[in-house]
């Protein structure tokens, strides 16, 4: 009995896992294929660990009017709160797999808004699209990012 319990839950846990998106790699965006509504970046890359239950993002971003960002964070992907600093202000992030989704929900300090990121990579794993969401405005369409991966070496 122990054995099938055992064998039963190895399963399960292989099928779950399957349904989460790969999306370790370096990701450059795809200003053509993308979508924005009010923010114009000229360039932007994702650089992504991904764990079993943690994901580091670091994002390098380059605006229309030439200004540099760089961004780093890290969280856990089960849902539970992280306090991170995003633009040198404080932040609250969550993670989570909402099947082939990985759905991220971030809180700035001092601001009743809350964003919503989902991504989602596509059959091939080479190419991943965000779709952007700032809850505080209903009526406003979603961006969607549209990023190709790069090779390994790339970053």
């Amino acid at each position: 009995m122990r054995n099938l319990l055992l064998l039963l839950s190895l399963v399960l846990s292989g099928a779950w896992a399957q349904d989460r998106p790969e999306l370790t790699g370096v990701w450059r965006l795809d200003a053509g294929h993308s979508a924005f509504s009010e923010t114009r970046l000229k360039a932007q890359t994702l650089s992504i660990r991904q764990e079993d239950e943690s994901i580091k993002v670091e994002e390098s971003t380059t605006e229309e009017s030439g200004k540099e960002r760089k961004l780093e964070y890290e969280c856990n992907t089960n849902g539970r709160e992280c306090a991170v600093k995003l633009n040198g202000q404080a932040a609250k992030l969550s993670a989570y797999y909402s099947g082939a989704v990985l759905v991220f929900m971030e809180q700035r300090r001092g601001t009743d808004s809350t964003t919503r990121k989902r991504l989602k990579t596509s059959e091939d794993g080479n190419t991943l699209t965000i779709e952007i969401a700032n809850l505080g405005r209903p009526g406003q369409k979603p961006d969607s990012l549209v990023y190709a991966k790069q090779p390994p070496s790339a970053k």
